[in-house]
């Protein structure tokens, strides 16, 4: 039979055209490539600073006493966030809306930033003061930061404690305000005390100190105080003397030169105990700049303001934070700004 080799090269040449066309030849090919896929969307903007307001009830509806409403601010967006959290203890008998300067100072630099209501009804010089019970001082501050019955002058349970409020309402944050990162500050449930700086004017400067001797803090900064005395005059409360948890290279004090609650010469031997005159003498911040010689305590002499917004028993205690008595610049601003960021928000 004779094959039309025409007839044949034409049916290849169809069929090839054929196979073209739908996307192959004759010695085959891979099909054409997916389009790409659309880029990822931008992650979201972190959400804008607000001050809020929050009883401690509604974070943990079993506290009925001490319930004067926690400040609470998230970072400024508009700066890099810090991913540390600074929590702020009122002095005896006050409560967080007394210091919110600092605390917005925090949150403008980055961080997250709290005043913590807590159980400070009654002062601890005042129960221990020269009292003949041992470490007394110690024993009732350890109570009221961790709740434990350790002390018989005082009565906190752990969820009225320090670190109970604390957990508590970090706890609530993480949950009503997810996007805002508070959760960061919780792993396993209990508080990450290496993301915390913690500060305190007065009795709670003794807590902020406390706390260093038993939790690695980010920083404990010491407001007025502590001004903590042993059971015989001039000697220093027992706790001062436990190892640092926290490196006293992270422990800073600040406090007025004539302070009638907590007297210099209390502060600073107290502070000496600590160690935190390994960074030399104390440095009087009146008219400098940071880095005030690198120092760890720090003093002033400048008058607190003379209008304070406020009634205060002793203006030179609260001077060095209290929003009411604490000095101003021309402007209005609080005249220790450079020194709380040095003290505290790095």
């Amino acid at each position: 039979m004779r094959i039309d080799h025409r007839k044949v090269a034409v049916a290849v040449a169809v069929i090839c055209l054929a196979a073209a066309l739908a996307g192959c030849s004759d010695g085959g090919s891979n099909p054409p490539p997916s389009p790409p896929a659309p880029p990822s969307p931008p992650p979201p903007p972190p959400p804008a600073s607000v001050e809020r307001e929050i009883s401690p009830a509604l974070a943990n509806p079993a506290l009925t006493a001490n319930l004067a409403a926690n400040f609470v601010i998230n970072p400024n967006p508009a700066v890099s966030a810090k991913n540390r959290l600074f929590v702020m203890l009122p002095g005896t008998g006050a409560i967080p809306r007394t210091y919110r300067e600092i605390v917005r100072v925090g949150a403008a630099r980055g961080y997250h930033a709290l005043g913590l209501t807590y159980p400070n009804d009654e002062a601890i010089e005042t129960l221990c003061g020269g009292n003949p019970i041992p470490d007394c001082a110690g024993l009732a501050r350890r109570e009221v930061i961790m709740g434990e019955p350790v002390s018989t002058l005082v009565n906190v349970d752990a969820p009225n404690s320090i670190t109970g409020r604390l957990t508590s309402l970090l706890t609530y944050l993480s949950a009503t305000f997810p996007a805002e990162g508070w959760g960061q500050y919780l792993v396993n449930g209990q508080v990450n005390w290496s993301l915390v700086t913690v500060a305190g004017h007065s009795q709670g400067s003794g807590h902020a100190g406390y706390l260093a001797k038993i939790r690695d803090l980010n920083r404990a900064v010491m407001f007025s105080g502590p001004g903590d005395t042993g059971a015989t005059a001039g000697s220093s409360a027992d706790w001062l003397s436990l190892p640092n948890f926290t490196g006293v290279a992270r422990q800073f004090g600040f406090t007025h030169t004539a302070d009638p609650l907590a007297p210099l010469p209390n502060v600073l031997r107290n502070w000496g105990v600590i160690d935190l005159d390994l960074f030399g003498a104390p440095v009087s911040v009146d008219g400098a700049a940071a880095p005030y010689n690198n120092a760890h305590q720090l003093v002033t002499s400048a008058p607190p303001n003379p209008n304070p917004a406020g009634p205060s028993a002793a203006p030179e205690h609260g001077a060095p934070v209290v929003d009411s008595v604490t000095p101003r610049d021309a402007q209005g601003n609080p005249l220790y700004r450079d020194v709380w960021i040095y003290l505290a928000f790095p």
